[in-house]
């Protein structure tokens, strides 16, 4: 979706369109919930995150003006924003519940590089796996990572590339 469909959607929404509304979910809501997954390493979580994200964002979206970085920049900061709060809340530790977490993970992916993707993303600070995250997981621009963490946009150009350097380091040497 272009800059242009999305500002139409966007005002549509804003006057009550639920079709407006409904077309911008299914544009942003697979990155956002790969992003909040990631993030959060609890599927259920996640879930309950991208909830009460979007109904920030609907309650919000009245008073919504559009920057260079967009609808999604503004979506994903709120769902950043989200988990920020719930870490908060909850001292970024979640009890173990066998029926939640000792499930079998239907990904097709192997093993061996999950734990290597893994092993890799542990070895970065939190700010640098936030910024592989919404690089690679919510496949955001550049721009739109600086808006959301507030951050110019070659500090975060610089920083990724260094995570990422520092990754490839730990991959080459198992």
């Amino acid at each position: 979706m272009d800059k242009t469909d999305e500002k139409l959607l966007i005002q549509r929404a804003k006057e009550g369109d639920r079709e407006a509304l409904s077309t911008l979910w299914d544009s942003i809501t697979p990155k956002l919930f790969g992003y909040l997954v990631n993030t959060t390493r609890d599927r259920f979580l996640a879930e309950d995150i991208l909830q009460s994200t979007w109904i920030k964002a609907i309650e919000a979206l009245p008073n919504f003006v559009p920057r260079n970085a967009g609808f999604s920049s503004w979506i994903f900061t709120i769902a950043h924003n989200e988990c920020r709060q719930y870490w908060r809340k909850t001292n970024r530790e979640i009890p173990f519940d066998p029926e939640r977490h000792d499930q079998p993970d239907t990904n097709a992916e192997s093993p061996d590089a999950k734990i290597l993707i893994d092993q890799a993303l542990n070895i970065l600070s939190d700010d640098d796996r936030e910024l592989i995250r919404l690089r690679y997981i919510a496949d955001l621009p550049l721009n739109s990572i600086a808006e959301i963490l507030n951050l110019n946009f070659v500090t975060v150009r610089v920083r990724i590339h260094r995570a990422l350097a520092k990754m490839r380091a730990t991959l080459s040497t198992q």
